[in-house]
Formats: C-alpha cells, structure tokens, sequence
C-alpha cells in the first residue's frame, strides 16, 4: 500500500513554507522589509501583496486595493492550484499566462503612475547605491 501520513506525504512543502516564515520574520526584525527592493531599490511586481492581504483579511479593502490591486487573483489562485489536476492543461496555462500579463501591465501602471507611493524605481536607497555612495 501506498498510505503516507500528511506530515510524510507533504514535509518538503511544510518545511519551505516554515522556511519562508522564518525568513520574513527576519527581513522585517532586521527592517529589512522586502528583500528586492532592500537590494535593488526597485519594486517587484508583487510589491505590496503581503501589506494588501493583510488589510483585506482585516476587511479594509479600499487600503488592500491602494497596496496592490491584484490581491483577489491571489484569493481566487487557490482553488485553482487545489484543482489544477481537474482541468486541462490548456485552461490552467492560459490563467497562467493571463495573470503574469495582468501583473505586468498593472505593474507598470503602479510604476509610472505618480500618485503611487508603494511601487518604487530608488537604486540608490538600494544596499548596493548606499555602499556605492559609501566608496565614493
């Protein structure tokens, strides 16, 4: 038989997630918040999702959607990756692609648009433009 315990059957994915909790605690002990931005200075696509999930689990979705407007795809992904296996492979590619688009495009609207202060292009409030400014 082929009966695994759930501990058994999913460890590697319980111990990245505990990996991936242990590791924001300590970007953000060590206020280094988001690790792209600490280092690049510029926002990643995702910039702001954790800080909208946050404020939509507290049911201020006005703040969710200012933090970033995509957060409802990140809801309605979980069932579709639960039941992945239940649709075709064409169907779950194209939501796929359609969502990377949708984070593209929002992306760069957030980036040029002025009124937005959570996506940011700062190279040089980045580790590498501080110690830049350092050798100099």
């Amino acid at each position: 038989m082929k009966d695994k315990s759930f501990v058994k059957k999913y460890s590697d994915k319980i111990i990245a997630v505990f990996a991936v909790i242990i590791l924001y605690t300590l970007f953000f002990t060590f206020k280094i918040g988001c690790p792209i931005k600490y280092t690049t200075g510029i926002s990643c696509m995702g910039c702001g999702m954790t800080r909208a999930l946050w404020a939509a689990a507290r049911l201020h979705f006005a703040d969710a959607f200012y933090f970033h407007p995509l957060w409802p795809v990140v809801i309605a992904w979980i069932p579709i990756f639960a039941f992945r296996k239940k649709m075709s492979k064409e169907v779950f590619k194209a939501l796929i692609i359609i969502t990377i688009v949708a984070f593209i495009v929002v992306y760069f609207i957030r980036m040029f648009d002025p009124h937005n202060h959570v996506v940011v292009f700062e190279p040089a409030k980045s580790i590498f433009g501080r110690l830049i400014n350092i050798i100099k």
